[in-house]
């Protein structure tokens, strides 16, 4: 597949919560190769557009005509965009012209609204979405990426969504191969259980998150979800949960400090139509939970399944296998792990994070939770032992390009 090659190119930004700092950012300058995600070359066509820009239907197949003969950057001036309609590309990019939606520096182009998605991808390709910050009254996605492979999200924000019911950033489908979202910050996020910071989900392969920051989220704060979503990698993020984040439920106001890294499954079908992915690479973070608020799901990595077995799986495990699977030798574990869960311990790999009040590195959950569910066993065990902590990435560039030979 296609090659990615980076090199580092100094700029001095802003980048922080509260007071701004510097940073040292990593762009993306160009050597083509086939097939890979087409970076930065020195020349571009240059789009500018104000708060007072209509981001419509014209205004995009203006710009893939654009890609037809050069790369193109749209260069959001400084501001407050008060988005009443979704910025919607559809079909847009070029496998060999690459498109970026840029700020001038990070966070002064400000996406916000009162809205279900501040930004959604469709069918697009080859897109860098650089230094924009989405925040605001946003009720689903601040970004959605569905079916659109070779997408980088850099040096963004995503800040103070406090209404989002799924995610800051979405990536899903199959077709949304090689989504890299890199040097961003994440705070605040979510209304409940059903809201994370990056959701990937219905089989999104190599979903990248490297050195990012996040503070306090609803639910997990990064999912891979069912239908084999695979390949991810976690790489050299830091995650903190303050513990004196609210969430407000049927049952009440709770302080959340939720699992940081999930792999669920949700088969509310008999028998389910759901199966975990089975590579992942979780290395060089920093997980921080907080000694206040809820105590409880204190996890830094965990696979979550609800509901009925899928075809040819058990996720719905005895007593004495849940028993083995905490307690056995790593041989015992990973035999339950491959012939009932569909995973194999060889390749989920993690290792080499610093740990603040964690309960548990790498646990197994599973619930009944829907009627007509029938579970001798339901709890969480401890599976830390029966993954691989060796043959990790070590630095950012390898970070970037694991699993790539892949593919």
């Amino acid at each position: 597949m296609k090659r990615y090659v980076l090199m580092s190119l100094l700029i001095v930004t802003l980048f922080s919560c509260k007071k701004d700092a510097v940073v040292e950012e990593k762009e993306e300058i160009v050597t083509p190769k086939a097939q890979r995600e087409v970076q930065v070359e020195a020349t571009a066509t240059v789009v500018n557009v104000t708060p007072a820009t209509v981001f419509n239907t014209a205004f995009w197949s203006n710009i893939q005509t654009m890609l037809q003969a050069n790369h193109v950057d749209v260069v959001f001036a400084d501001g407050t965009y008060n988005i009443s309609s979704t910025i919607t590309l559809s079909n847009i990019g070029s496998a060999t012209k690459r498109l970026q939606l840029k700020a001038n520096s990070v966070g002064a182009a400000v996406l916000t609204g009162s809205i279900a998605k501040l930004m959604s991808l469709n069918n697009c390709q080859n897109i860098l979405i650089h230094r924009l910050k989405f925040t605001g009254a946003v009720s689903e996605y601040a970004l959605v990426i569905q079916r659109s492979p070779n997408i980088t999200v850099a040096y963004c924000r995503f800040e103070d969504m406090p209404n989002l019911f799924y995610g800051a950033v979405g990536a899903h489908y199959e077709t949304s191969n090689n989504i890299i979202i890199r040097q961003s910050q994440f705070s605040k996020i979510g209304i409940g259980s059903t809201a994370h910071m990056i959701y990937g989900a219905f089989g999104v392969k190599r979903l990248k998150v490297i050195e990012n920051t996040f503070t306090d989220c609803s639910g997990s704060f990064i999912r891979f979800r069912g239908d084999n979503s695979t390949h991810g990698v976690v790489y050299g993020n830091t995650f903190n949960s303050t513990g004196t984040y609210m969430v407000t439920t049927t049952s009440g106001t709770t302080a959340v400090n939720p699992i940081f890294v999930e792999v669920p499954v949700f088969n509310d079908v008999n028998p389910g139509d759901e199966t975990f992915g089975t590579s992942f690479l979780i290395t060089k973070n920093n997980f921080n939970y907080a000694t206040v608020g809820n105590q409880s799901t204190r996890y830094a990595f965990a696979f979550h399944s609800s509901g009925f077995n899928p075809t040819g799986r058990t996720h719905l495990i005895s007593v004495a296998d849940a028993t083995t699977l905490g307690a056995g030798t790593v041989t015992q574990k990973r035999t339950i792990m491959s012939t009932k869960l569909g995973l194999d311990g060889s390749k989920i790999l993690y290792g080499a994070n610093n740990l603040v009040n964690v309960a548990n590195n790498v646990v197994y959950r599973c619930w009944s939770a829907y009627d007509g569910v029938v579970a001798s066993w339901t709890g969480v065990v401890d599976i830390s032992s029966a993954v691989t902590s060796t043959g990790l990435a070590t630095t950012y560039d390898e970070a970037l390009v694991f699993y790539d030979d892949l593919y």
